[in-house]
């Protein structure tokens, strides 16, 4: 394995610090849910299934009808 192998680019080791930090975010979202809903918590996690599902929806369906590079931030 040669020396150039061994080596993460920065927008590879950006993209790894970003995907552990917002993975770490959310599973402490979840466990931080799970002790608020108690015996609850399947429904929370469903109902958060749920609006996550939504949004991604409606996302998409804007994404279908308006094209551009800028996304959703040229929306808004």
């Amino acid at each position: 394995m040669s020396e150039q192998d061994t080596k993460i680019s920065l927008v590879g080791s950006v993209a790894l610090a970003t995907g552990v930090m917002i993975g770490a975010g959310i599973f402490a979202l979840v466990e931080h849910v799970a002790g608020l809903a108690g015996d609850w918590f399947p429904v929370a996690f469903i109902a958060g299934a749920a609006a996550a599902g939504v949004s991604s929806y409606a996302y998409a369906r804007y994404s279908s009808v308006d094209p551009s590079a800028g996304g959703i931030a040229m929306l808004l």
